[in-house]
Formats: structure tokens, C-alpha cells, sequence
């Protein structure tokens, strides 16, 4: 495959294989070696650049999706003129320098979004780039020094380039026809796959490339609808709201309609992975993999979802709590993909939460999350319901919790025995007597919180 895009303000090209990474392309194909590969897997950072002005994992990038994209690296700042750059040499943080080129990139996605941040902000913006040797206290100050010189401000000033390639983009070659689709548009995506109902969708890929390091064979037949119309939309209609299933988190996290109506959907897509993965990851993705550790679906089983699944011929929806037909099992037919997710509107006095635990404070995969929401009034419990995932197969309601709980007053004996049976109403598999008491915890965490807002 010809592949071109525009690397550090100039028009470049390689000879590369569809599903190469953008890591190896910059690396090995075009000599960026500022970008480095640490654990590829996006946990790291190290191979962090801007891709059209958003930060993302180099690592989990396929080539054919940097087709016609504005790409930038380490080498494309303006070197010892870079004031971003000497405020981190100037505060000491810089050591090994393995991290760095990855770290001052996530530090400009930062700034050029937000040019004054708090020092929360900043720990936020690179939390999902590691460095082993420096000290993030240093890390931070340099961010600081940098923002306080105006470097976020100038940044904003520069008027965006629409830059366009003076030919294709992309040049498929041999055999790659036949494995390789690209659809301009989600018509001809629908063609394509009742074509050819084998075929793997590729999206964000934050799952796409560790599974294949994993030793999960390569996919013979690939389709690219990262970007999509018609996957990308949020939007209000009438008593319910409309999520593509190409949505990001990134985009979840910031979207008004969802922050008003769903406080709890951009709580767990902030749990999912550093800045990059979100920009990546998309909330179709993480329904579709079906992965007993997914974040969403437990959310979605609370909140009553509907899935909107659509192929060349036929659209049909199908509640989120019949979309799994078992462990890494869903209903989807093989000409159909997800395209949307409808959310039904909760009424203005609905309490909404997500918790998760794993191994790590942040950034970990669930080891147990519990989702929910509940409607009191005049101090009586009227309507609730609690999802919990990471401990079965898929999700599962806590109905005898929810039964009890309805009608009652939130006392203290009420919420106590409620995280009680919490506890005993789940069975996981390993980690059984943690898993069961950290979900009686976090279920008395939100009863508690509930009856303090309820005043």
C-alpha cells in the first residue's frame, strides 16, 4: 500500500502494509525515531503524537487509517526554540529521555486546548504517559513554567492550516484489494459487509493490536469505518438520546447533551484509559467486543439502552440487556454492525453512578464495576435499579437488592443490609471474598450519597 499523509508539516509516502502501525511507519519507514515503543499496548505513552490535533498511541494506529492525516512528532516542534521543550530541560525533567518526546506531546495536546490548567488538569492530561526515572513533580512544573510563559496562548493564535494532499492518499496494491476495504460512506460499508460477512471492522483499535500481541491471528479481510458519518453523531431526539456507536469517549466526556443528561456515562468513559485511548476508543467498540471487563455495558443495563443494529437490508433494535449471548458472545448477525445506542431521557430527580475497582487506582481494567441509578421521593426509594460487571459472563442485575430497596426509606440499617446483600448477591469466579466486599461498599457509598443529596 502507498500510503501518504502529512508528517510535521510536509507532504510524505510509503511503501507500507495496511495494518502496519503508525509507530513502525514513522520509525522505520520514515526515520522518526523520536517516537519511541514501550509496552504497545497504549498504557505507556512513549509513542505518543498529535494526529490531527489529537492525542493518540502511535502503537494502535493501523497505517491505513493515517491516510490524508495531519500527523505530528517530536521533530516537527521547533527544537531548542520550543518553549515547552526548555521548560522541561529547564526544571530537570528530563532524564533517560526514553518518555520525554511522548510526554511534551501530551503536554502540547494539553495546552493548545487549555493554556492556563491546574495542576489537576495537568496530571489528568498525562496520566497516561509513564516515565520510570524523572519524577512527575518536575514533569509538572515543567507543564506549569510553560503554560505561565504563554506557550498554550501562542499555540491557540496560530491559525489552523487546512492542508490538503495533491493526490490519493492511499494506494491499494497486489492483493490488497480484496482484503482491504475502505468505504467512503456507511451505505457502502453496509454493501461491503453483506459482501463479505467475514470481514473485521476496524474502529479506534485500542483492543486491535494487543489482542494480535496476544497471538490472536491477524484478520484476513479488514474494514476501515473509523470516522464514518452516520457513527459519529450524538444527538437529542425526542425522548431519548442517540449515541453512534464511532463515538469516542473523548467526544462522550465533552459532549453537553450527555454531560446534562448522563453525568454517569462521562464518569466511566473517563475511567476508560489516558487522554489518547479515549481519543480512540469508541463506545461501540466497547460493547462489541463483549468483554466480561467492559466498562459501558453494566452502565447501559441500568440506564434501559436499546441497540440499534443495522445491515444493507434491515434495521433493528434490540435492548442492551439481550445483545450478549454468553462470554465474548453477541446477537450481532454477521452482515449487521452496530450503529448507534439509544439512551431513554431520566427524569430530572433520577440519581445516576459509576464505580470501578481494579488493580491500580487509574487507568486498570475493571476487576469489578458497579453501575445504577435510583429515583426517591419524599425520602422513599420509588424506582432503582443496579447493574454490576467484571464478575460474570455479562452483566447482571442485583434484582434482589433493587426489590428491597424499593419503597424504603435510606436509613442506616436500610443501607447496611442493602450492601449486605449486595455482597452475597454476587459469585464471582476469582478474588471472591474482595470482589464481594467492595461491591456491599460501593453499594452503600451511593445509598449514603443518595440520602445526603436528598438533603
Amino acid at each position: 500500500m502507498r500510503l501518504q499523509f502529512i508528517l510535521n508539516e510536509r507532504e510524505v509516502a510509503a511503501e507500507v502494509s495496511p495494518l502496519d502501525r503508525l509507530l513502525d511507519v514513522l520509525r522505520e519507514e520514515l526515520g522518526h525515531t523520536g517516537t519511541k515503543e514501550g509496552c504497545g499496548e497504549g498504557e505507556c505513552g512513549a509513542c505518543s503524537v498529535l494526529l490531527d490535533g489529537k492525542l493518540v498511541n502511535s502503537c494502535l494506529v493501523p497505517a491505513l487509517q493515517a491516510r490524508g492525516a495531519d500527523v505530528l512528532t517530536i521533530e516537527g516542534l521547533d527544537g531548542k526554540d520550543d518553549e515547552l521543550q526548555r521548560a522541561f530541560v529547564e526544571e530537570g525533567a528530563v532524564q533517560c529521555g526514553f518518555c520525554i518526546p511522548g510526554m511534551v506531546l501530551a503536554a502540547r495536546a494539553l495546552l493548545q486546548d487549555n493554556p492556563h490548567p491546574n495542576r489537576g488538569e495537568i496530571k489528568h492530561a498525562l496520566a497516561g504517559n509513564l516515565c520510570r526515572c524523572t519524577g512527575y513533580e518536575r514533569i509538572f512544573r515543567a507543564v506549569e513554567r510553560a503554560a505561565a510563559a504563554g506557550y498554550g496562548e501562542r499555540l491557540k493564535l496560530k491559525q489552523p492550516q487546512k492542508r490538503g494532499l495533491r493526490c490519493e492518499s492511499v494506494q491499494l496494491r497486489g492483493s490488497e484489494p480484496s482484503w482491504v476495504f475502505l468505504p467512503k460512506n456507511l451505505k457502502e460499508a453496509l454493501e461491503i459487509l453483506s459482501n463479505h460477512p467475514d470481514i473485521t471492522l476496524l474502529s479506534g483499535c485500542t483492543d486491535f493490536y494487543p489482542d494480535l500481541k496476544k497471538e490472536k491471528p491477524e484478520p484476513e479481510k479488514v474494514m476501515d469505518i473509523w470516522g464514518l458519518e452516520g457513527l459519529r453523531e450524538i444527538e437529542l431526539t425526542g425522548n431519548y438520546l442517540e449515541i453512534g456507536s464511532g463515538v469516542t469517549f473523548a467526544a462522550i466526556i465533552s459532549s453537553e447533551p450527555v454531560k446534562k443528561h448522563f453525568p454517569a456515562l462521562v464518569s466511566a468513559g473517563s475511567m476508560i484509559g489516558g487522554v489518547a485511548v479515549q481519543n480512540r476508543a469508541t463506545i461501540g467498540g466497547n460493547l462489541v467486543n463483549a468483554s466480561a471487563a467492559a466498562d459501558i455495558p453494566p452502565l447501559l443495563f441500568a440506564l434501559g439502552a436499546t441497540l440499534v443494529l443495522q445491515s444493507k437490508d434491515e434495521t433493528r433494535e434490540v435492548p442492551v440487556t439481550e445483545f450478549y449471548s454468553g462470554y465474548r458472545k453477541t446477537v450481532l448477525r454477521p452482515n449487521e454492525l452496530l450503529k448507534s445506542i439509544k439512551i431513554p431521557l431520566p427524569l430530572p430527580e433520577t440519581r445516576q453512578f459509576f464505580y470501578k475497582r481494579g488493580s491500580r487506582l487509574a487507568l486498570t481494567i475493571s476487576r469489578l464495576s458497579v453501575a445504577g441509578f435510583a429515583r426517591v421521593d419524599g425520602g422513599v426509594i420509588t424506582d432503582i435499579r443496579i447493574a454490576v460487571g467484571s464478575m460474570s459472563p455479562v452483566p447482571m442485575f442485583l434484582t434482589e437488592v433493587q426489590n428491597y430497596l424499593k419503597g424504603q426509606r435510606l436509613t442506616d440499617e436500610v443501607i447496611r443490609k442493602a450492601g449486605l446483600m449486595a455482597s452475597q448477591a454476587v459469585s464471582p469466579r476469582t478474588s471472591a471474598d474482595y470482589r464481594k466486599r467492595v461491591t456491599g461498599r460501593l453499594i452503600s457509598r451511593f445509598l449514603l450519597e443518595l440520602r445526603d443529596k436528598q438533603g
